[in-house]
C-alpha cells in the first residue's frame, strides 16, 4: 500500500470513531502505525529543495553524468551509452522521459541512432561531501551573467547542506595574483560565504585561467576536504586563455587525487567539449546553461549528485562513421536533445573516447 493510501485509511478509521470510544490500546496501535509510516516515507525521500524559482526565473537543466563506448572498435559502426540527469526549474528529477524524447543530430561524418533508454539509480554515497566551489570571476560574466544569478545558484548550494557536508570557495581570473583566490576553507558554516558572494557580483574583470585554477582547487581540496567524498564544482562562461597549464594537466591531477569534477557551463561561447571532458575524464558530471536562468535548478540539485541520489536515463546509441573506421583513442564529441514535457528543450552536450 503506498505511504499516501496508508494515511488516509488511518485518518477515516480516527473520523469514524468521533462519536464512540476508541479503545486505548488500538488509539496506540495506530499512533504508531502512522509515526511508522512518516519515518518511513522520510528515510526513503530523495532531498527535495524548495527553489524562488518564479523570482529568479528558473529554467529545467540537465547533466550528462557518464558515457563510455560498448563496443568494439575497427568497424565503421559502433555502439556508445550516455547517463543524462534531468531535472525541472525547481531541480527536481523528471521522470517517466520516453526514447520519443532523447535525440542526436546528425552530421556529415557521423549517423546517430538511438537503440535503447533504461534508467538507472545513482550509487548512493553515505558520507557527507566536501565540495569546492571554484567560480569564474572574467569579465565576461556582466554579460553572460547581467542579473548575477550564479550568485543567487550559488547561494541555494550554501544553503542546502546536509548536516555531514562541508563546502569551501575559490573564484579564478588573471586579474588575481596567481590567478585563484580563496575566500574560504571547508566548513557547514555557510553566512561569511553568502556575503562574499555578494562582493563578487561587484568585481569582474580579466581573463581565465581555467586550467591552472582547477588544478589548484584539486590540489587544495584533496588536501583540506574532511571528508572521504570529496569533489569541485567549477562554473565557466568561456574557455581556457592563459596558457600556464594544459587541459591534461588539470584531468591528470584530478585523476591522481581522485576528485571528480562537476563542471558548469554558461553561455553559448563556453567551450563545451573541454568542460563535458573534464567531467567525464574523472567520473564527475557536465551541466551546460545555455541561459542563466538554468544556473538555478543546476546548483539546486547539484547536492543530490554529489551524495548519489537520484536517477539517470542510460541512453544507448550507435554511431556510423562515413568513409573510414571507429579506431581507438577518437573521440565522440556532439549533444543530447532532450525534449520534456511541455515542448522544453535541454541540449545536454557529451564527450567520450573511443576505447
Amino acid at each position: 500500500m503506498k505511504y499516501s493510501s496508508l494515511l488516509r485509511t488511518c485518518l477515516l478509521y480516527f473520523s469514524s470513531q468521533q462519536s464512540s470510544r476508541v479503545s486505548v490500546s488500538r488509539f496506540f496501535t495506530y499512533s504508531i502505525l502512522l509515526v511508522c509510516v512518516f519515518g518511513a516515507a522520510m528515510s526513503s525521500c530523495r532531498r527535495i529543495i524548495d527553489l524562488p524559482v518564479a523570482s529568479l526565473n528558473a529554467k529545467p537543466s540537465a547533466a550528462a553524468t557518464a558515457s563510455l563506448s560498448t563496443s568494439p572498435t575497427g568497424l565503421d559502426k559502433i555502439t556508445f551509452s550516455v547517463d543524462v540527469f534531468v531535472v525541472d526549474k525547481n531541480g527536481r528529477l523528471i521522470t517517466g522521459l520516453k526514447p520519443d524524447n532523447f535525440k542526436i543530430i546528425n552530421n556529415v561524418v557521423n549517423t546517430y541512432e538511438l537503440i535503447d533508454v533504461t534508467t538507472s539509480n545513482l550509487i548512493v554515497k553515505s558520507a557527507g561531501y566536501s565540495a569546492m566551489l571554484l567560480l569564474d570571476q572574467t569579465g565576461s560574466i556582466s554579460t553572460t551573467d547581467p542579473n548575477n544569478l550564479r550568485i543567487e545558484a550559488s547561494k541555494i548550494f550554501l544553503s542546502n547542506l546536509g548536516p555531514d557536508d562541508y563546502t569551501a570557495m575559490m573564484s579564478f581570473t588573471s586579474s588575481y595574483t596567481g590567478f585563484v583566490k580563496l575566500h574560504s576553507d571547508f566548513s557547514k558554516q555557510t553566512d561569511g560565504m553568502k556575503k562574499t558572494l555578494d562582493t563578487l557580483a561587484l568585481n569582474v574583470s580579466g581573463g581565465t585561467p581555467l586550467y591552472t585554477s582547477s588544478i589548484q582547487s584539486v590540489t587544495y581540496t584533496a588536501q583540506k576536504g574532511p571528508t572521504s567524498n570529496k569533489a569541485v564544482i567549477v562554473f565557466t562562461d568561456g574557455e581556457n586563455n592563459v596558457t600556464t597549464n594544459t587541459l591534461e594537466d588539470a584531468t591528470t591531477r584530478a585523476i591522481q587525487q581522485k576528485i571528480p569534477l562537476f563542471t558548469v557551463g554558461l553561455s553559448t561561447d563556453v567551450n563545451v567539449n573541454v568542460l563535458a571532458q573534464m567531467a567525464n575524464e574523472t567520473s564527475g558530471a557536465f551541466f551546460y546553461a545555455k541561459d542563466a536562468g538554468q544556473l538555478i535548478s543546476t546548483f539546486g540539485t547539484l547536492g543530490n549528485l554529489l551524495h548519489g541520489q537520484g536517477q539517470v536515463y542510460r541512453t544507448t546509441w550507435s554511431v556510423t562513421k562515413t568513409g573510414s573506421k571507429w579506431a581507438a583513442g577518437q573521440v565522440i564529441a556532439t549533444t543530447i536533445y532532450v525534449t520534456l514535457f511541455d515542448g522544453t528543450v535541454v541540449e545536454v552536450p557529451f564527450w567520450l573516447k573511443v576505447k
